[in-house]
């Protein structure tokens, strides 16, 4: 029964109709019928009450003519007889004959063909007392009254009233049955009427059942897109903080190890120095593999079209690999098709982060052999289809797991981890960042004998002009920094703070450090500063509402960089949202803080 009630809405008014227009047609059908039942009725009520009419007509005629004639014989008063007799008692036959047509009695059919007989019989009497009248009238009254003409008018009398007596028994009948038509039609109406309603009230009810449902449905969406929203609030909170918490001492760990690498260290010390700099870089790996899925699960990734040198591009992203092909002694070559143009539109990062994680991986699983990257590209219409392929001669993929290479948290066997490290996450990003930009991705592999990883996007061709990137760059590598530049670090972690005073000195750069946003703003009265570097969590007051209180209340508009632990999707957007600049995640490397404190201070001595 809940099967029946819970179709769909389209196919329980389809069938409602359906059955409406189906009972109404049986009603309408049966409705007929009675109505037309009546009518018959009706018309044989007529024919019966014209019967009993001319019955009693012609019985009055009869009697009358049979008292006429008697008179004239027994008075010989000729205004008796206006008529003929033979003609007057014809007449008479005639409407018996047509009183066949108004009764389909087969007994008064009868009765009527008898008296057609016995009137026959009268009007040979009445010629012969007639006749007799002439020659003497008292043969004629002798003739009368030997009783010939009195048994006639009985018989004749008899059978009218046996007609009579058969039609009123049918018109009984017919009345009793015209009522029974009458009333099945009333009730048949009176059905109509309540099924009618009834079927209202059932449509009603059926669709007000339907309604409560899809409001019950709508509500329980609406809590459930609640609790997912909660749920991803609460997982982005996590994963905040887990950044957060991670990136924070992990900016002090790789910040002071890479400084201990730059004093003399014995060849054991530069040993540990290197397995600590190695253990935390693919700690950060981890990280970053964890914070870019969530950032393409959340829908957060933003494909750029800009220009770049696609060769250029690719010549780099091999030359980062080379300490690590040098130490492992597997060569990587590059080799790129005469068919690929030299300027694409596109986005260089994501292709960046795409082929780091192809080539990583490929060097990583192989231990003797060669890793290739082959570019080559077809041009469709203006928009060049470029194909890249990664080839090694690593450890291979099991057949059974090719299928499911590319899903989250996926590795070929159970122990890849452990013996090679990685989360499972890269290729699943690298397929989703190629699917972002158009593409596709695919791989073939033998186990034990390596793989090949083919994946193509399509670029539009850009015109060949001077790239305006590369312009911008060299003119803030050629920039004069002679003029001293006073920086405010505001920073509450000791570590970073120290961490971050080293790498400001070896810029030649002056700075001030305050632990939380209030000491910042205090400082802000009373010194000048051409660039802020401003953490987001610290107590007293944090990055954004120190950031807000500078812009609002001080009206200073010198570049105010968050330096955070903060890397989640649209923290950037977020940080630059409450006033600052630009953003850069912990944990900070020396050379990227350079260029963009580069890139901000360029843009200051601009406007002086």
């Amino acid at each position: 029964m809940k099967k029946i009630w819970n179709v769909d809405i389209k196919l329980k008014i389809g069938v409602g109709f359906a059955i409406i227009l189906f009972v109404l047609i049986g009603v309408q059908y049966g409705l007929n019928r009675s109505i037309t039942n009546v009518i018959s009725s009706q018309q044989e009520l007529l024919n019966s009450t014209k019967l009993s009419t001319e019955v009693e007509s012609i019985k009055s005629s009869v009697c009358f003519f049979e008292s006429k004639v008697k008179g004239y014989v027994l008075t010989g008063n000729d205004s008796l007889l206006e008529e003929s007799n033979e003609k007057y008692l014809a007449n008479i036959v005639i409407k018996f004959k047509d009183l066949k047509k108004l009764s389909p009695n087969k007994e008064q059919i009868a009765a009527i063909d008898t008296l057609v007989n016995l009137l026959n019989a009268e009007i040979q009497f009445t010629d012969e007392v007639m006749f007799q009248y002439q020659l003497s009238p008292q043969k004629s009254i002798n003739l009368i009254r030997s009783g010939k003409g009195r048994y006639l008018i009985e018989r004749i009398i008899y059978e009218f009233e046996k007609i009579h007596a058969i039609e009123e028994a049918k018109f009984i009948k017919i009345v009793a049955r015209n009522q029974q038509d009458s009333a099945r039609v009333q009730q048949m109406d009176v059905s109509a009427y309540v099924f009618a309603v009834l079927l209202v009230m059932l449509c009603v009810w059926i669709l007000y059942r339907d309604v409560n449902k899809r409001e019950k449905l709508e509500k329980e969406l609406i809590i459930a897109q609640q609790k997912a929203e909660d749920a991803a609030i609460i997982k982005e909170q996590f994963m905040a903080n887990m950044s957060h918490e991670i990136r924070t001492p992990l900016n002090a760990i790789l910040g002071f190890n890479y400084r201990l690498n730059k004093t003399l260290l014995n060849d054991e010390q530069q040993e540990y120095v290197k397995a600590v700099q190695s253990s935390g870089e693919n700690l950060l790996t981890i990280v970053n593999d964890i914070l870019d899925f969530s950032k393409i699960e959340a829908g957060m990734v933003r494909i750029e079209e800009i220009r770049f040198n696609l060769p250029g591009l690719l010549h780099s992203v091999v030359t980062i690999f080379f300490v690590q092909t040098k130490e492992k002694k597997v060569p990587l070559t590059l080799h790129i098709s005469d068919n690929v143009p030299q300027l694409v539109l596109g986005d260089p990062t994501r292709l960046t982060q795409i082929l780091i994680n192809l080539i990583s991986n490929a060097l990583k699983f192989t231990k003797q052999g060669s890793v290739h990257v082959l570019v080559d590209g077809i041009n469709i219409n203006g928009t060049i289809v470029i194909t890249f392929k990664v080839k090694d001669t690593g450890i291979g993929i099991p057949e059974e797991k090719i299928s499911e290479i590319f899903d989250r948290f996926t590795q070929a066997k159970s122990d890849t981890s452990r013996i090679y490290g990685g989360t499972g996450l890269g290729l699943s990003i690298v397929k989703k960042l190629v699917e972002l930009q158009g593409g596709t991705i695919l791989v073939e592999s033998t186990k034990g004998a390596g793989s090949i990883f083919t994946f193509t996007i399509p670029y539009k061709i850009a015109d060949a002009i001077e790239d305006e990137v590369n312009i911008k760059m060299e003119k803030i590598k050629k920039m004069d920094v002679e003029d001293k530049i006073n920086v405010l670090v505001v920073e509450d972690n000791l570590l970073n703070q120290k961490l971050a005073g080293l790498m400001l000195k070896d810029l030649g750069i002056d700075f001030d450090i305050c632990s939380n946003g209030k000491l910042a703003v205090e400082k802000l009265k009373t010194h000048n500063y051409n660039l802020i570097l401003m953490d987001i969590q610290m107590p007293e007051m944090n990055g954004y509402e120190t950031t807000e209180y500078i812009r609002d209340e001080l009206k200073l508009t010198m570049p105010i960089i968050a330096m955070t632990a903060h890397a989640l999707p649209g923290e950037r957007e977020k940080c630059i949202s409450f006033g600052m600049s630009d953003y850069i995640s912990k944990p900070v490397k020396g050379d990227d803080l350079q260029n963009l404190i580069t890139k901000y201070i360029n843009i200051i001595v601009a406007k002086y």
